[in-house]
């Protein structure tokens, strides 16, 4: 180590380059800078030991320095501009990581006691060297949220606070009565200028009446407009409160394929009926439309000029500051769409079936989670009326219309054949449950590594019964088998997470460098891998990543702080991955789960610094709680 003069503007304009110290006022920069030192280190020196007495906060001015946990072990390759040491300053104790200079490397150190000053005195530079990553994460899933609201000029979350309430117009609702003629229904609908009726019998709602059903119950069929409302409404309408999100509610108007909403208060009583307009204009978005054409598609080609309108819409919900939950949701919400729609065109084509049957999805459609770019996973359960001999020749059938469809509407066939036109994924459900039971019972390790996506499964179609069932059995079965379950935490605990960046390469913790960084399989994939895990130790029924987070932590088999940081980490990768796909739309290229670490802003690349070390931290703990710790 070499010590060298200080040039006080040229250290002034650096660190200004740099968070925390842009946000510092003059003074406490200049107290900084007073207690700053210049060293310099050959490639391959040790700069500080594991285990050593640290004094000093260290910023990279130029070079490269590569953090080993305990000595041994790649925490993380830092570059210009990048900081260590703190968590010993923080802590008052011994370092933990060992540094050592990969390059010839300039450090400006700060001393222990000017640091832990500014730490004192400005939240900003306390909120960014804080040790606990989740923390830091937590912090950040906050500010980023901020920031989408305010890019989108909106004073209020879409994505999680902002409820119908607050959208819900403030005038009188026009309403019919049971008894009220067909006749005074429709002049009444035409002097206020409504295309919805909702129908109270006193002030609670009854039924709905719109325009499609005048069209459609009543002149179609020739029906007495002087009958009474109650025979041609819809009874018992989908209604919701006032307090539910606004994003929840355009995702059951896209699921239902429904245009109105009665809103009623605790008590029942209807307040409000908004429309699909209302929420459109609220998200500047085409999202309810694509819905509506994929539901009511002639044929192949109008779901796949529907869904070619999904990466315009990616676009108008992220820009708009959705959540990157309910972006996920309501992709998945048209991928589901299109299966079920895919899959009664190729019944039209090809007649009823000749048993009662379920299609079932598999991996992220399941699980609610989608993205754009995703491949095809699903299979048939039949009931045990099915016979291959008589019945699957209008299966096969049936499968191929229905992956060829889902091909051209954008749904990848799968690369690895996890599609119903293959015959290992047309069973009958105990057929299923006895596939399941081999792994369960005797399971291998690459089998295992493979089969994990089967443990995410949703009815689409069909007999849902069939799904459910299995899905209690194998759930059950599998969270009384210890050895199972050691097996699929091993097969999560094997998966390389990244520990670092390091200028335009990816760190592996095998210290292997790729080009790009895989966000779905590096760093969803783990937090997948582990909520699945605790769903299966714990019976629970949820399929969703989140609410098996959730279920885990009430379970106990989480942490509350566990499954709260976990979930920060989920939704602020997911977030990253539709700010990547929204950019490379606009680009004009397809969407993907892979990008460039160097595109990565600074806030993101330590942000998601702090997401692996967290999926790390737990995927050693599943390791030590289910496999045994044997690795």
């Amino acid at each position: 180590m070499t010590q060298q003069p200080i040039e006080i503007e040229e250290v002034t304009t650096f660190l200004r380059r740099y968070e925390p110290f842009a946000a510092l006022e003059d003074g406490q920069l200049a107290l900084a800078i007073r207690a700053l030192a210049i060293s310099y280190f050959r490639r391959g020196v040790q700069i500080t030991g594991a285990g050593d007495d640290n004094r000093y906060l260290s910023v990279i001015r130029s070079g490269a320095v590569e953090l080993r946990l305990g000595g041994t072990d790649l925490n993380a390759r830092l570059s210009e501009g990048e900081s260590f040491g703190y968590p010993s300053l923080i802590r008052n104790g011994p370092a933990q990581n060992e540094a050592v200079a990969l390059e010839d490397t300039l450090l400006y150190r700060i001393d222990k006691a000017a640091f832990l000053a500014l730490r004192a005195n400005s939240p900003a530079f306390r909120a960014y060297y804080e040790i606990d990553e989740a923390a830091r994460l937590r912090r950040a899933v906050d500010a980023m949220r901020l920031a989408e609201r305010g890019s989108a000029g909106m004073e209020d979350s879409l994505g999680t606070y902002a409820t119908l309430s607050s959208i819900i117009r403030r005038q009188e609702v026009v309403a019919g009565r049971p008894d009220m003629p067909i006749a005074d229904a429709a002049k009444l609908m035409a002097d206020k200028d409504v295309s919805t009726l909702p129908i109270c019998d006193g002030t609670r709602l009854v039924g709905i009446l719109t325009d499609k059903d005048l069209r459609r119950r009543v002149l179609a069929k020739d029906v007495d407009v002087n009958s009474p409302l109650v025979e041609v409404m819809t009874p018992g309408p989908e209604t919701v409160s006032p307090d539910m999100p606004i994003l929840s509610a355009l995702l059951l108007m896209a699921d239902r394929h429904i245009h109105h909403l009665p809103i009623v208060d605790a008590a029942e009583r209807l307040i409000a009926v908004i429309s699909s307009n209302d929420i459109l204009a609220q998200l500047g978005s085409n999202a309810l439309h694509i819905a509506k054409e994929v539901g009511s598609a002639i044929d192949r080609k109008s779901v796949s000029r529907a869904t070619a309108l999904l990466p315009r819409a990616l676009t108008g919900l992220v820009s708009a500051g959705v959540d990157a939950d309910h972006i996920a949701r309501y992709i998945s919400t048209i991928g589901e769409g299109a299966h079920r729609r895919l899959l009664e065109l190729a019944e039209a084509e090809l007649g009823p079936p000749p048993v009662p049957y379920a299609l079932v999805c598999f991996g992220s459609l399941a699980r609610a989670e989608q993205a754009l770019g995703s491949d095809q996973d699903n299979g048939f359960i039949f009931s045990n009326a099915f016979n291959r001999t008589r019945h699957d020749a209008y299966f096969e059938q049936l499968a191929q219309r229905l992956c060829d469809g889902l091909d051209e509407a954008g749904y990848r066939y799968c690369p690895g054949n996890i599609m119903v036109t293959n015959p290992a994924y047309r069973r009958t459900s105990e057929e299923w449950k006895a596939h399941f039971k081999g792994w369960i019972e005797a399971p291998e390790p690459q089998a295992i590594l493979e089969s994990t996506i089967f443990f995410d499964m949703k009815a689409l179609a069909g007999e849902a019964a069939l799904v459910d069932d299995l899905r209690r059995t194998i759930f059950t079965t599998a969270s009384e088998n210890r050895i199972f379950l050691s097996f699929i935490a091993r097969a999560a605990a094997t998966t390389r997470v990244p520990l670092g960046f390091f200028r335009n390469f990816l760190l592996r913790d095998d210290a292997d460098e790729g080009q790009v960084l895989d966000l779905k399989g590096q760093a969803i994939a783990p937090i997948v891998d582990l909520a699945r895990t605790h769903a299966l130790a714990n019976a629970l029924p949820a399929t969703n990543t989140l609410e098996r987070l959730r279920g885990a932590s009430q379970a106990g088999s989480l942490s509350d702080d566990a499954a709260r940081d976990l979930a920060a980490a989920f939704e602020f990768v997911r977030d990253v991955r539709f700010r990547h796909q929204n950019e490379q739309i606009t680009e004009g290229h397809p969407p993907s789960n892979k990008l460039d670490p160097a595109t990565l802003s600074r806030f993101d690349r330590e942000h998601l610094r702090d997401a692996f070390r967290l999926i790390r931290s737990q995927l050693d703990k599943l390791r030590s709680d289910y496999a045994g710790g044997l690795m």
